[in-house]
């Protein structure tokens, strides 16, 4: 759009929704205002131009005032390596710490070695237990590992009242990433009223169940799918609740939601404000009373890139923030490096850091719901609310979140939307900067932790333990088989399995893995080969005519790992042809302007195909061209918006390098 051209309103602060529709208009020339609509995953649309709801009253999100927390994974396998980390963390600004197990289908890489209780006092020496909150990402191990953290700091004075412990159970994330849990939904609904009882008996602080949306957000989920689902799953786990006697007053303070926040800025805002309005829509449904939802946001896994992963730290502030604004009780940002291992300290001090200063210094936890009023994020908040409701009543129809897992409903959905945000991450529309945007091939790489768990697994001792049931005698049983010297691995053993369940696995998957297992070709292929796989640049015309073109080509097949030569302006045909044979490239693309091409291309296309060239394509998009040009040897167009994996993948195959054998990497 020409913005010279737009007839701004005379005085800008005091025009009218109507006088800015109307210079839009005059602008469109004719053209309808809903043609500069957008799409949005999940039916959804962006307008550009939205109605200020200035008598908007503001969401009860996170207590006004108070910050969120800032919450720390602990993950490293070497104990005494994550007692110093942890320590860091809290003496750097952290205030919540997350355990993670080995077990958890969130592990991402390493995993707590906590076995036995000595374990877990050697992973709290120094901490104040009571003075923090804990997280618990364990997999199955979450009431054991509770059990565990809870006798534990009764051995260092602290009682169980005075700790505060939230999301220490979801199997319905361990069903929905490995397929199977190896137990009937029956019996671990009896395990879930145990850990009610258990927790009411220790006047444990906190939330029990977690609904946790992260496991679908990273397998491809749009908002509209991740919000349903929690909503699904927070009522499976209440009617759970309530089948162990837990009173309707309790039932919602026993639950808490997990959500995954992106960079996309407003989005992550809206998909926080809009899961607080889904909360309370169901609890009035419900005809529970009104108690808030304990809401954790962790930045996503999914928008994270193991190439160029300094730009993580852009994604994950812009999406820390968003967490922050949308009125997140606690917020976890994952280390810039996580994809690539073990994040060192300096990345764990950026995680800190980067919400310690919107905190703190940018003071964005002392307003409540400061989005309030705006016409975009009103108007976005109440349509993901009314979409993310329908779908919850679609589950609820084939029988609730387990009847949707089961039946392969949500299975379906979910990578149906994985596949249509994956083409447009492989077509350009959805750019990830530093690897399917401006590549940077020299990059150097970063630190990670080498630290590898003990393989050596334990002979598990089995014990009889009671069955589960309402008062917590099951969970009182393993704490006090813990304080005799049982571990985990024994716990794991003597639980009763009765049946199993299965279901369709929804994998955790990044958005750049697809290029970044072309990149990794690449580096293969130099390393057997010498040299990188080369793309030649042949630009035709002056400097002035080929240049932009030629800047497009360098950097698309610099996203499959493809150095790029010539790219200059050349005296002659006969010079460019004499560089592209000894420029040892298989791979031609031709730069320059559609006049140029119509003037010099069919000539330039003999000449290389002469020369040996074994695929040749053109940047930019000459309709009229395109059949003479494909007649005289012109293989394929690359423009923006086309299939850039697809074409990156045939260079492969030219410069003879087999994609059999490629796997998604997560």
């Amino acid at each position: 759009m020409d913005m010279q051209n737009i007839d701004f309103p005379s005085n800008f602060l005091e025009a009218t929704h109507s006088d800015w529709e109307a210079s839009a208009l005059r602008a469109l020339k004719g053209a309808a205002l809903d043609a500069l609509n957008t799409p949005i995953a999940g039916g959804l649309e962006n307008k550009p131009l939205y109605q200020g709801r200035t008598d908007s009253a503001p969401l009860q999100l996170r207590e006004c005032s108070h910050p969120w927390k800032i919450v720390q994974r602990s993950d490293h396998p070497i104990i005494s390596e994550a007692n110093a980390q942890m320590l860091e963390d809290l003496e750097g600004g952290a205030d919540s710490i997350e355990l993670v197990l080995p077990a958890s289908p969130r592990v991402l890489s390493g995993g707590l070695s906590v076995q036995r209780i000595d374990d877990m006092l050697s992973l709290l020496e120094g901490v104040q237990p009571d003075l923090i909150d804990f997280r618990l990402e364990c997999g199955y191990e979450g009431s054991a590992t509770l059990a565990l953290l809870v006798e534990a700091c009764k051995r260092l004075g602290i009682e169980p009242n005075q700790l505060t412990v939230h999301g220490i159970s979801d199997p319905l994330s361990v069903f929905v990433n490995s397929g199977r849990v190896r137990n009937s939904f029956e019996r671990l609904e009896l395990r879930a009223q145990d850990l009610a009882g258990y927790a009411r008996n220790n006047g444990l602080q906190g939330s029990l169940l977690r609904s946790d949306g992260r496991c679908y957000h990273d397998a491809g989920a749009n908002s509209v799918q991740e919000l349903g689902l929690i909503l699904s799953s927070l009522l499976y786990y209440m009617r759970t609740l309530e089948k162990g006697g837990v009173s309707a007053e309790d039932l919602p303070r026993h639950v808490s939601a997990c959500l995954s926040a992106s960079a996309d800025q407003f989005g992550t805002i809206i998909k926080a404000r809009a899961m607080r309005q889904l909360w309370s829509r169901l609890l009035n449904a419900a005809q529970l009373p009104t108690q808030p939802l304990h809401l954790h946001m962790e930045t996503s896994w999914r928008m994270m890139t193991k190439r160029d992963p300094w730009v993580n730290m852009l994604r994950t502030t812009v999406a820390a923030f968003a967490a922050g604004i949308g009125g997140a009780d606690s917020v976890s940002v994952l280390p810039f490096t996580s994809p690539l291992g073990l994040p060192n300290a300096f990345a764990r001090r950026i995680a800190r850091n980067t919400q310690l200063i919107l905190i703190e210094e940018s003071n964005l936890a002392q307003v409540s719901d400061p989005a309030a009023g705006s016409g975009l994020v009103e108007e976005r908040t109440e349509d993901l609310a009314n979409a993310a409701w329908l779908y919850f009543q679609k589950i609820e129809k084939e029988g609730g979140v387990l009847g949707a897992l089961a039946s392969g409903v949500i299975y379906s959905d979910v990578t149906t939307a994985r596949r249509e945000e994956d083409k447009l991450v492989a077509t350009g529309r959805h750019p990830l900067t530093g690897t399917s945007a401006f590549p940077n091939l020299g990059e150097l790489d970063v630190d990670v932790l080498k630290a590898d768990a003990d393989q050596i697994g334990e002979i598990a001792t089995r014990m009889d333990l009671p069955e589960p049931s309402a008062d917590g005698q099951l969970i009182e049983a393993v704490a006090k088989a813990l304080t005799e010297g049982a571990g985990l691995v024994d716990i794991q053993a003597s639980r009763k399995q009765l049946g199993d369940n299965d279901c369709q696995a929804l994998k955790l998957s990044r958005l750049a893995a697809p290029f970044e297992s072309l990149r990794d070709k690449a580096e293969a292929f130099q390393e057997t080969q010498g040299n990188p796989p080369k793309v030649f640049l042949a630009t035709l015309g002056p400097v002035a005519q080929h240049t932009a073109r030629a800047t497009f080509a360098s950097n698309f097949y610099a996203t499959g790992g493809f150095v790029s030569g010539g790219g200059k302006q050349f005296d002659s045909l006969d010079d460019m042809i004499s560089c592209f044979r000894i420029s040892d490239a298989k791979v031609v693309c031709l730069c320059s302007s559609d006049k140029v091409y119509e003037e010099q291309a069919v000539a330039v296309l003999k000449q290389l195909k002469a020369a040996g060239a074994k695929r040749i394509t053109l940047a930019g998009r000459p309709k009229e061209l395109l059949p003479e040009l494909t007649e005289n040897g012109l293989d394929g167009t690359i423009y923006q918006g086309c299939d850039m994996l697809a074409e990156l993948k045939t260079c492969f195959e030219v410069v003879g390098v087999s994609l059999a054998d490629e796997v998604e990497a997560i």
